[in-house]
């Protein structure tokens, strides 16, 4: 069965580009959908979808589609509208990759749409605009970026080649698309560089006890994909080892882009968690001297690192660090430890290490006590965080979790069983 790739572009703007890419695709072998989200002028090509369609499965009637009137208006019912049409295409089987190409509309049109999809979804963005800061765009999700260099206004040598391209890498993508499959139970790990260490003994541990092991990169944007990927179903249990997004979100610092959403997916979906203060004792901010220090940093405790540094976690920033999370883990549906580290939650925080502070983080411990239910055990580990007995003791109390979840399909209990 030939696979099919649905296009969402503005064939006001773009139709002639639209059409060039749809004849490219067949060619390839792979069937198309065009879905118009032109907001102005008449579309150049013929659309699968139009635009009324679009805009009418959002609620909105065509009257909307003036973007003289009120463009911002207009844009946001498209941008409803496609993902609505999307995500009921998708939910049918009806294509198995998407694409889009466009300016700076037409790609902040056509990326709020591709994160209306699951992960493994292709997804491919041509956009004039590629090299600018697209982290909002793409959020957690798995798009795939060209830059189209020249401007996407008609063909010639130069965006034909680029369009060549561009079919060719959805069309090999959609030829490769598949569920995400395991028949091992998987489990969500954070990360982040300061316990390297540490999450690779984890994640060691963990596939040979039988559990297919998902990394994130707790930067801002790993924490809340995995909480996207929880959401979906796709995580199995969580080992969440770096908390320090938190200490991060607390200054806007390097790693502190995460949502409200951050460690809650699990307690919402029932799914076993252990949950460890990894990195909680610094803040990292981008400078690499004492002239460059914040102001407001000025007098701490510095990791010096690279052109990022880690600032020490005070009592106030640890206080209310167990607030947060103690209140979040309390929502909780499913199992839940805290899993604490005591000789050092980081690289940095060891003895004779420069954020090295036992007052500080046995401050963070007895404000998170007050703060937890008490069916949330808190486990103490005379251990340093990037030891590997520290890791065997956190798989060992997640392993145990997992062998008595309700969420564990059957043929996930007969893995971990053996």
């Amino acid at each position: 069965m030939q696979p099919t790739v649905a296009i969402v572009a503005t064939l006001d703007t773009k139709g002639e580009e639209v059409a060039y890419l749809r004849e490219l695709i067949q060619a390839d072998g792979c069937n198309t959908i065009v879905i118009d989200v032109g907001t102005l002028h008449p579309p150049t090509a013929t659309p699968d979808i139009s635009r009324s369609q679009v805009v009418e499965a959002a609620g909105y009637g065509v009257d909307i589609l003036n973007r003289q009137k009120n463009r911002r208006a207009s844009v946001q019912a498209v941008i409803e509208g496609a993902s609505a049409v999307v995500a009921k295409l998708y939910d049918q089987s009806r294509f198995e990759a998407v694409m889009s190409v466009g300016g700076g509309t037409g790609t902040h049109i056509g990326m709020s749409v591709m994160r209306c999809l699951p992960l493994g979804v292709p997804k491919l963005m041509v956009s004039t605009v590629a090299s600018r800061d697209m982290s909002q765009l793409v959020g957690t999700k798995d798009i795939a970026v060209m830059h189209s260099v020249i401007d996407i206004l008609g063909l010639n040598p130069i965006s034909k080649r680029i369009l060549k391209s561009a079919a060719a890498a959805i069309v090999g993508m959609a030829s490769k698309a598949g569920p995400i499959a395991s028949e091992k139970p998987i489990i969500g790990l954070t990360s982040f560089g300061f316990i390297t260490e540490g999450a690779t003994s984890v994640k060691k541990l963990l596939e040979d006890t039988g559990y297919e092991v998902a990394p994130f990169h707790a930067n801002g944007t790993g924490g809340m994909a995995m909480e996207d990927l929880i959401d979906q179903g796709l995580i199995d249990g969580v080992l969440d080892f770096a908390l320090h997004e938190f200490s991060d979100a607390l200054y806007n610092g390097y790693c502190g882009g995460i949502g409200p959403g951050r460690l809650e997916s699990a307690g919402k979906r029932g799914i076993p968690q252990v949950v460890v203060p990894g990195g909680l004792d610094c803040i990292v901010l981008e400078f690499d001297s004492i002239e460059t220090m914040p102001s407001d940093m000025k007098g701490r405790s510095v990791f010096w690192y690279d052109f990022r540094s880690g600032v020490r976690t005070d009592r106030c920033d640890v206080i209310r660090l167990a607030q947060i999370i103690g209140e979040k883990l309390n929502r909780s549906n499913g199992p839940v430890r805290f899993i604490v580290p005591r000789l050092g939650w980081s690289e940095a925080d060891c003895q004779g290490g420069p954020l090295f502070d036992p007052e500080t983080n046995s401050a963070f411990l007895a404000e998170l006590k007050s703060i937890l239910d008490s069916r949330i055990p808190v486990i103490e580990v005379e251990a340093h965080i990037n030891s590997k007995e520290f890791a065997a003791v956190a798989v060992s109390h997640l392993h145990e979790l997992m062998k008595s979840a309700s969420t564990c399909s059957a043929e996930a209990r007969r893995v971990l069983s053996q």
